[in-house]
């Protein structure tokens, strides 16, 4: 899509897509790790067209911030849960809220619902494929849970003798990890910020006392000048990350901060064959609000490095942004739960990088354990050092 076009109604007849193989028909869907569809009967890998430099350079250009905020844009609706016919066994199956693409859930078929995804005026630039399947995802978590040292032992038995049916090619495993497409909106923006403070210089200050015996000690402290200061700071910021969607808890986001964006791709319906995809849910106003705080922190540190000393103290900064671009961007997760003692506990992996982050349960009996081993030591050392000879 050109950097400035809009979303368009579906037409009649293509408001679903679905991805058959070139030699048996049946349902493909995006093989993780090759760049390749991956045919769910026959295993033939269908090559992807490739993007040349100026179909990349373009979909890597930026939108203008103020633009699209006058249009309202990022202040749709959202989008309800709706039936979808699969166009591979007519079958009516069910999108739930905000989901754009996922499959048939009676014959398995990816499906892309280009009606749903004309709700949203803004579309997905870029994509970063998947490189993680859905067995290797089991797998890091897998040594995620075996790395936990309070996690209880039954629950390391019960994750190694999880079995996974996917293959190489897999978007979703038996104990219901989904691969799933999250929105994500990138800014750029550049700062003039303007603050007053106060700069500390430590010094060293001595003093001699006398006692009533006529003995002398000297002390040494260190005393801090504090000197007033202002002046101005003026920062660039790329491709800050904030994410469009809250199937992520805040507390296991932060495992989708880190990125590869030189991986993205131009967006097409290949690359999100057989996966989940949503719609972005956090607007583009709240998406840049939320960028301004990690803006922010990186402005105060510059304010504390400009007024230098040894200590420093702020006492304001007022900020002006301009030059405020953003993407929308898809990047890949896999999302899961498992259940143990009774408890639900979410697992997030990035299916870029393989990082894992995740709730899980401790083991009162090892955390107890740790506490006396702990204590025993430390009596060890007083009972040994007491004993020592003075």
């Amino acid at each position: 899509m050109p950097p400035d076009t809009e979303a368009q109604p579906a037409a009649a007849g293509a408001s679903l897509r679905t991805f058959p193989c070139r030699e048996c028909g049946a349902p493909l869907a995006f093989a993780p790790g090759t760049g390749r569809l991956s045919c769910q009967r026959c295993g033939t890998l269908n090559e992807l067209p490739q993007s040349d430099a100026a179909e990349l350079s373009t979909a890597r250009e930026e939108l203008d911030y103020q633009r699209y905020l006058a249009r309202a844009a990022g202040q749709e609706p959202q989008i309800d849960a709706h039936p979808v016919v699969c166009p591979g066994c007519g079958a009516q199956t069910q999108f739930g809220q905000n989901i754009v693409a996922s499959r048939c859930a009676f014959c398995a078929t990816p499906i892309v619902s280009a009606q749903a995804r004309s709700r949203r005026m803004i579309q997905p630039r870029l994509v970063a494929p998947f490189k993680l399947t859905a067995v290797q995802a089991q797998g890091v978590f897998a040594q995620w849970i075996g790395s936990r040292w309070f996690a209880p032992n039954a629950l390391k038995r019960t994750v190694r003798q999880m079995n996974t049916t996917g293959q190489a090619g897999g978007t979703e495993t038996e104990n219901g990890a989904r691969g799933v497409y999250l929105p994500y909106w990138t800014f750029d923006a550049a700062s003039d910020s303007s603050y007053s403070g106060q700069k500390g210089i430590h010094r060293t200050e001595t003093e001699t006392r006398t006692d009533a015996n006529g003995q002398q000690t000297t002390q040494s402290r260190t005393v801090t000048d504090w000197y007033s200061v202002s002046g101005e700071v003026h920062l660039a910021f790329d491709d800050q990350l904030v994410i469009a969607s809250p199937s992520v808890p805040e507390h296991l986001a932060r495992v989708l901060d880190h990125w590869d964006l030189s991986a993205l791709q131009p967006y097409s319906d290949d690359f999100v064959a057989g996966f989940v995809v949503e719609a972005y849910q956090r607007g583009l106003e709240p998406g840049f609000e939320q960028a301004k705080e990690a803006f922010d922190a990186a402005i105060e540190q510059a304010v504390r490095r400009d007024i230098g000393g040894d200590e420093q103290r702020v006492h304001r900064i007022d900020t002006q942004f301009r030059d405020i671009r953003f993407k929308h961007i898809l990047l890949p997760v896999w999302i899961s739960a498992y259940q143990f003692n009774g408890k639900r506990y979410n697992v997030v992996v990035n299916g870029q990088t393989g990082e894992v982050e995740g709730d899980r349960p401790y083991s009162v009996w090892k955390i107890l354990f740790a506490v006396l081993a702990a204590l025993l030591v430390v009596g060890l050392i007083y009972v040994f050092a007491g004993g020592m000879p003075q």
